[in-house]
Formats: structure tokens, sequence, C-alpha cells
């Protein structure tokens, strides 16, 4: 398994912004993020919060959404080598994800992609390693010099430095 550098952090005019609910370290109130490679699979790893409660004890749905979104916009950096925009997201919630049962994994891989259109698969995994929650996500994925252009997209090489 690869740890996967988040260059977006970088210090540089450019970067100054980036304030991802999902991913980045500078939001004070978002969810901080960090990604690991493995073969085909890209995999995040993140304890849950009382602040971030449903029901009681219970993570809230929207923040199990969040998850599996991010983790397939970075399925796209990663393996379509471009930046993109969720156009679908379908999740079925299998089973609640209890916050005492700590630390949950998400993970997920590029399926298949259809012109523009990447077809993601995410699973969550619980503290105990129960598969709480299936997803699918379609992206839109943009050329690589818009990305490059508009969406500050660093390149693929940007991430294994």
């Amino acid at each position: 398994m690869k740890k996967i550098k988040n260059p977006f952090t970088e210090k540089d005019t450019s970067r100054k912004e980036y304030n991802c609910f999902g991913c980045s370290p500078f939001n004070k109130n978002g969810l901080h993020l960090e990604f690991w490679e493995d073969g085909d699979e890209i995999l995040a790893k993140w304890q849950p919060q009382k602040s971030m409660e449903g029901w009681l004890g219970v993570l809230h749905g929207g923040i199990q959404a969040t998850l599996v979104d991010e983790l397939a916009g970075w399925i796209v950096l990663l393996k379509k080598n471009t930046a993109g925009v969720t156009s679908a997201l379908h999740i079925d919630y299998l089973k609640p994800v209890y916050i005492t049962k700590g630390e949950v994994t998400i993970k997920g891989k590029l399926i298949s992609s259809e012109g523009r259109i990447a077809k993601i698969e995410c699973t969550l995994l619980d503290g105990d390693g129960n598969e709480c929650l299936r997803a699918k996500a379609d992206y839109f994925c943009f050329p690589e010099k818009i990305a490059k252009a508009k969406y500050h997209y660093p390149g693929i090489e940007a991430f294994y430095r």
C-alpha cells in the first residue's frame, strides 16, 4: 500500500485558498482525509467525531455520502489522470455506522469509463470491518488540459513525489 501525496497543500499562491471540506488539512471544520493506493483500489481511513452524528451514536448519512464522494473524486485524480465533478451518486445504506466502533475505512475503484463519465464503486466499512454502505458514483471528467487550466489539476506525477 502506497501513501498518496496531497499536492494541493503545497504553499504557493495557486493553492492559498485550498479549503476542500473533504481533504484540505486547512479547513478547521473539514474531514482532513488522506489517501492510500492499494493496486486498483484507493482508500482512506477516518475517525468519526461525535459532532458528525445524526441519530445518537450514529454517523450522519450526509457525512457518509461526503466520504464516498470525496474518495470517488480522488479516484478520478489518480486513475483517470484528470479532475472531475460528481454527476450522479447512488448510495445504499446497509447498516448504521456507530461512531463508538472507531475508525472507518472508505475504499473504491474505477469500474469503467464511458466517454467523459467515470464509473466508480465505493464501500464504507465500520471500525469492526462490517460493510455499512455501498455507493456508485458517476464522475464527469474534464480533459486534462482544462483540468490543469481551470481546476488546478497538478498532473499525475505530483501525487507520487
